[in-house]
């Protein structure tokens, strides 16, 4: 064996690294209305189900000359669909219920379509307000009572004249969704830690895209701005999936968690995350702190080669975790701490990676799970409580599931009246584009007619090339397969592919009819559809975010505040203690970005109070970063002089707290803050002077700019 292939980070080939690069490059270019793009989190095993369980019902109908099956493949479809993430039993509840929900009330609707348009109308709405109305009851209902609901509209447009031939053509609609769960839980079973292993190469993914990404501007000797600019963005999607990485690991049923050696390897791949993760927050302070001059061009390049290493380790980590290859990912675990000891000594800041982390702050719940009787006793309580909560008309479920059922149906009675074909597209884009507010409703409506549009251009050339059965049902395998895995990768992608799978079966189903003509009908009513949901979301009770965002400001202010105080107080200050602030600051920080971005589509413009909150936000990813590196930092003031420590100490922590409270003051709005003389500068060491610096902008922010803003 040779030396190089244990220490190389790649026995992956290098057209996988160039892919790489460019998908984060897309990623870190990607229009403000992309609300997600992330490649790791595509799921080809989702896909592979998918494409399974539709085209087998394609080729069933192809076996026996009925294009009636067209209808078991959309079934199947749209039951992978509602598969919800965790136990075999909460995937079984959500499959089957999506499979009898759209059954019988797709069939009522159908039903009630054949009475004439009214009686279509009064069940459309019926449905699809009561679609809307599932979100109350949490994500994984929502998506199974939109689903029905869809089937609902779609079916609008088979009405049910005979009631034999109707039976007929519900049966084979089952027979898909009934082949679909019987797939995907006896031949495609996923395994009870899938979700956790996936999560965590999504965290490990997020980790190593801020280790390429310093590398990348210690390069180029960038800017502050575009170290802030990365703090922003990289930081926030790395605490967010380590949060779903929580979750997901906290979701586990007791019976998989007790006495799992995989569930403690889980859980100490996450905890090792969160030290990862402080970590590179604390290198990338550091490098944005080294000197650009030629004296240190070759420490600088060290330590970006170093920092590229460390993102190929941590990527492949990932992969490991995923793939379960458990001795792989401790070899590798080794490695990154061997570059990060390397790593200090490049630094002017030097940085440890801590190996004494604490487990994160949950275990698996050991209790004996109650009975099926009480279990569903509970469910229904549950359900009965959060359903009286939304009665009321202050609700905002209430309100959105309103807001859904008029629009649709009055989507449906416009396309009636004019005649359109294929107008359940136009309904079907309306009911799934809505959302609870206009923030989310913006991006989703054009992220579905940028889909719409590039898939139906793509639908357009696969009708032209393809005209039998045979050609549709081998075509649909590899469109379905990328619109299931692509799904959690973004909104736009997963339209893309759906337009020429729902184009084809269409086609299928229809045998003889002009593709191109599908596509572009198709297109045409997804515009249709995008209008109606827009103009719904703006002028029908809309649901808009708070004007004031000074709440998830001031939350973000104080959670980092305390960080950097207990950072300054640090070795005295417990690590499990450091962690929950640090963890609560990111969070903060996070819930107000997200917050004061959905503010910004609502308006769709900037003001001046936008601008300096956005430059608080930023101020406060350094303080987070100056914090933990005043944590890791091998340059403590432990090393200075001994004698003059305590009254420095002394010092310093006064004008903190003197500065904290007029902070605190400037977000409660009761006085105007007095400046305070700053701390002599050579009596403190460089981070504390910069937690001193970004203190008092922090307070020169909150009080006099924002006061102008304002004013």
């Amino acid at each position: 064996m040779s030396n190089r292939k244990p220490n190389t980070p790649s026995s992956m080939p290098r057209w996988s690294n160039r892919l790489y690069a460019i998908a984060t490059a897309i990623y870190r270019k990607r229009p403000v209305w992309m609300v997600s793009f992330s490649t790791s989190e595509a799921s080809l095993s989702e896909g592979l189900r998918a494409a399974c369980a539709s085209t087998a019902m394609l080729a069933l109908g192809n076996l026996l000359h009925d294009p009636v099956f067209a209808w078991a493949a959309i079934g199947a479809f749209w039951t992978c669909l509602a598969d919800a993430a965790g136990s075999n039993r909460a995937r079984f509840a959500s499959m089957m219920g999506f499979t009898l929900l759209s059954t019988l009330c797709g069939g009522l609707t159908a039903l009630a379509s054949a009475s004439g348009t009214a009686a279509a109308a009064l069940a459309l709405f019926a449905f699809t307000s009561l679609g809307g109305f599932g979100r109350i009851w949490g994500a994984a209902t929502s998506q199974v009572t939109i689903l029905a609901a869809t089937a609902c509209v779609v079916m609008v447009d088979r009405p049910m004249r005979d009631v034999r031939e109707g039976l007929a053509f519900l049966g084979v609609y089952l027979t898909g969704c009934l082949f679909a769960v019987a797939l995907s839980l006896t031949v495609w079973r996923i395994h009870p830690f899938g979700a956790s292993r996936a999560s965590l190469r999504t965290v490990y993914s997020r980790l190593a895209d801020i280790a390429f990404d310093s590398a990348r501007l210690l390069q180029q000797r960038s800017t502050p701005r575009e170290w802030a600019t990365h703090a922003a963005q990289f930081r926030a999607d790395a605490r967010a999936a380590l949060e779903r990485a929580r979750e997901a690991l906290a979701g586990v049923p007791a019976a998989r968690a007790g006495g799992r050696e995989t569930y403690y390897a889980l859980l100490g791949l996450l905890t090792e995350g969160e030290a990862l993760f402080a970590y590179l927050i604390a290198v990338s302070g550091a490098c944005e702190k080294m000197p650009g001059d030629g004296q240190h061009a070759r420490q600088v390049t060290r330590a970006a080669r170093l920092l590229a290493g460390m993102g190929e380790r941590l990527r492949n980590i990932g992969g490991d975790a995923n793939e379960a290859r458990w001795t792989r990912v401790s070899q590798l675990q080794l490695r990154v701490r061997r570059l990060a000891r390397r790593l200090e000594s490049a630094l002017q800041e030097p940085v440890k990676l801590k190996s004494d982390f604490e487990l994160v702050d949950f275990t698996p719940v050991q209790e004996v799970p109650p009975g099926f009787a009480q279990r569903a006793a509970l469910m229904l309580a549950r359900a009965w409580t959060t359903l009286k909560a939304n009665l009321s008309l202050k609700s905002v479920g209430l309100r959105h599931a309103a807001r859904v059922g008029v629009t649709t149906t009055a989507g449906f009675l416009v396309i009636r009246a004019l005649g359109l074909p294929f107008g359940y597209w136009a309904t079907m884009a309306t009911l799934l584009i809505l959302q609870p507010s206009i923030a989310a409703t913006w991006p989703r409506s054009i992220e579905r007619a940028a889909g719409s549009i590039v898939g139906g251009v793509l639908a357009a050339g696969i009708g032209y090339a393809i005209h039998s059965p045979l050609g549709i049902s081998l075509a649909v395998f590899p469109l379905v397969m990328a619109t299931m895995a692509l799904r959690p990768v973004s909104y736009s992608l997963f339209v893309l592919f759906l337009t020429p799978t729902f184009v084809l079966v269409a086609d299928f189903a229809a045998p003889g009819a002009s593709g191109i003509a599908y596509a572009l009908t198709r297109l045409g009513n997804n515009v249709l559809g995008c209008v109606l949901a827009l103009f719904a979301t703006f002028y029908l009770w809309p649901t808009r975010e708070k004007t004031d965002y000074r709440a998830y400001l001031s939350d973000a202010v104080r959670a980092n505040l305390a960080y950097l105080l207990a950072a300054l107080e640090s070795p005295g200050q417990g690590e499990k203690e450091m962690e929950r602030l640090r963890r609560a600051a990111g969070l903060g920080s996070n819930n107000a970005e997200e917050a004061i971005a959905r503010i910004r589509l609502e308006k769709l413009e900037d003001s001046m109070v936008d601008t300096v909150a956005l430059t608080v936000l930023s101020v406060l990813r350094k303080m987070a970063g100056t914090a933990t590196q005043l944590r890791l930092s091998g340059n403590r003031r432990e090393a200075y002089d001994v004698d003059d420590m305590h009254h420095t100490h002394a010092e310093l922590r006064g004008w903190v707290e003197a500065v904290s409270a007029d902070i605190e003051a400037a977000l409660n709005r009761t006085i105007v803050p007095l400046r305070h003389e700053l701390p002599a500068r050579e009596c403190l060491t460089p981070l504390e002077a910069d937690a001193v610096g970004e203190l008092a902008l922090m307070q020169r922010l909150l009080t006099e700019r924002m006061r102008e803003a304002r004013g």
